[in-house]
């Protein structure tokens, strides 16, 4: 057998691999693909009486369901795609079609990610947006594919280094054999929901365009659309045993404490403005301050949230009253700057599980093993290990 366990660069390097649908897993490959402020939750219902409080705005589902291979495509669709249909594409839609075997977890998050103004995205992400944008949906694939970034980052979130095991010399081998001898393995495939200009799409890659399943007046409630869609698939997959996932692509932690900052900005704002207009001395008792700042932009966005709208009308109840209103400034610095230092935290959390998901631990477990092997040790060890699992069974 000529396999060689690749290094953490060469798999990185190498095909696509499957990836498993870990929200956490999720939530890294978008953040190392330039997706701010985005994580994954795993949805277990998507009942009609479930509006999905607890997780706060939805930007678009992930669906891993299992393909059916004798008909080539996805597991019972029952939706009618003619080629009338089919022909309609709509403009507003970023799409990108699945080229490559393994690729459709990155291809969904992307698929969302760039058809969602609320998220925020690197300069690297936004330039292949706009590079790709005129660009036919296979030819978005096949860019997607071919960039080296993407497949490095998508790679670097494999779990299992068995994944990428396989060297060319043994895949030739392998594509030789009768494939009626083989045992098939498991084929699954990520599809996405996501909202667009008051639709909602339903974007698969292995189709030639996006099917629109519905229509929304509520942005905050858009998922009403794609309900009697996904649970179909739902009630099939429990009928037939087929497991599935399905992934709420939501706000991560920081960008909700990041909006609560912003909210606590424009009430210190608020009340500065009218302690200034009540007090010419307040300021020299009121020394504690930050250097955040909100700008224009920023104040838009919170306004139109509502967020912020009791706290304000609190403090409107006590517009004339200097003592109150530097008391609600008060509050809301040191909300700011407790805040702040969460943020800071969850940063550098991110940060280490990062480097303990992609660290290339290969070089140590090899040297471990031929450490072992020199102290005549890993005969003894192997023996134990398989004594435990005849013990098991």
């Amino acid at each position: 057998m000529s396999s060689l366990i690749l290094s953490h660069k060469e798999r990185a390097e190498g095909p696509w691999v499957k990836l498993q649908s870990e929200p956490t897993l999720f939530t890294a490959l978008m953040n190392s693909l330039g997706i701010k402020g985005a994580k994954a939750t795993e949805v277990f219902v998507l009942d009609l009486q479930d509006n999905f409080d607890d997780i706060g705005e939805i930007y678009g589902f992930v669906f891993l369901f299992k393909m059916n291979e004798t008909k080539g495509g996805p597991l019972n669709d029952n939706i009618d795609y003619d080629e009338e249909f089919l022909e309609d594409y709509p403009p507003n839609v970023y799409f990108a079609n699945q080229v490559v075997d393994n690729a459709c977890a990155t291809l969904a998050v992307l698929n969302i990610a760039l058809n969602c103004p609320q998220l925020e995205i690197e300069q690297e992400l936004k330039e292949f947006k706009e590079f790709t944008w005129e660009l036919p949906p296979a030819t978005r694939g096949f860019s997607i594919t071919t960039h080296p970034n993407f497949r490095q980052i998508h790679n670097s979130m494999a779990r299992h280094p068995e994944d990428s095991l396989i060297v060319e010399e043994e895949e030739a081998n392998k594509k030789k054999k009768d494939s009626s001898n083989e045992e098939k393995g498991e084929v699954y495939h990520y599809i996405a929901y996501v909202p667009v200009d008051e639709e909602v799409w339903q974007l698969d890659g292995l189709y030639p365009r996006p099917i629109k399943i519905g229509t929304y007046t509520d942005e905050k409630i858009w998922y009403d659309a794609a309900r009697g869609v996904i649970n179909e698939r739902i009630d099939i997959f429990h009928a037939e045993q087929v497991e599935y996932v399905l992934l709420a692509i939501t706000k991560d932690q920081n960008s909700i404490h990041l909006d609560r900052v912003k909210d606590c900005l424009y009430i210190k704002k608020v009340a500065e403005n009218r302690l200034d207009e009540l007090s010419k001395t307040w300021r020299e008792t009121n020394v504690d301050d930050i250097e955040e700042i909100l700008t224009d932009d920023d104040e838009l966005k919170l306004l139109k949230r509502g967020n912020v709208d009791i706290d304000i009308t609190n403090l409107m109840k006590n517009f004339d009253d200097v003592e109150k209103i530097e008391r609600t400034r008060a509050k809301a610095v040191n909300e700011i700057k407790f805040l702040l230092e969460a943020i800071d935290r969850e940063i550098k959390m991110k940060e280490v599980e990062k480097e303990r998901r992609t660290f290339d631990y290969g070089p140590f477990i090899r040297e471990f093993i031929s450490i072992l092997h020199e102290r005549g040790e890993l005969k003894g060890l192997l023996a134990n290990a398989d004594d435990m699992d005849e013990g098991d069974e």
